[in-house]
């Protein structure tokens, strides 16, 4: 393993993502919110979207950044894999409470196109938290479900680089 950045989210409407912030960002959030919607993950030729269990809540992020496709991680209760085209060679992490990530950081090969795997983890925990309607944790305790939630479900975002060339897989067929 090359890098490995953390960042915390705050997810918006169920949802973080990254993205190439060199890229037209409306069309690309639009395609990756809507599949995001159906199937957990959302992908778009720039953007990734991801859709979260916790709401209103921190989510922490690792982003790691190797040199080949890491082994799958079966301790993770959601696993997706998929590519990102990055012409810019810059990854943003849309929610991050970090302004490093905001802006986006430099990925060590640059531009190219990208394999990336999302991990969640805890997702499964925090649906049963969730159903059993989780009680005040004590008489200060203004937000009793948030506190109960926060630091449960986490994520691993793992990058390789495929080519040097920002090329997306469905590029083909639209020609």
């Amino acid at each position: 393993m090359g890098l490995v950045w953390r960042t915390v989210v705050s997810a918006n409407y169920c949802m973080f993502g990254f993205h190439d912030p060199t890229c037209e960002e409306s069309e690309n959030f639009a395609t990756a919110i809507s599949a995001a919607s159906r199937e957990v993950v959302g992908w778009a030729t720039n953007a990734v979207m991801v859709r979260v269990v916790a709401d209103l809540v921190s989510i922490d992020v690792r982003i790691e950044v190797f040199d080949e496709a890491p082994a799958a991680d079966d301790s993770a209760d959601l696993l997706r894999d998929g590519q990102l085209e990055v012409p810019g060679g810059l990854i943003s992490v849309l929610y991050s409470v970090d302004d490093m990530f905001q802006r986006g950081v430099d990925l060590p090969a640059g531009p190219g196109t990208y394999g990336v795997r999302v991990c969640g983890y805890g997702r499964t925990r925090v649906r049963q938290l969730r159903e059993k309607r989780v009680e005040p944790g004590g008489p200060g305790d203004t937000d009793p479900i948030g506190a109960a939630l926060a630091g449960v479900e986490h994520y691993r975002i793992c990058l390789w680089q495929v080519s040097p060339e920002p090329h997306w897989e469905y590029d083909d067929e639209d020609e």
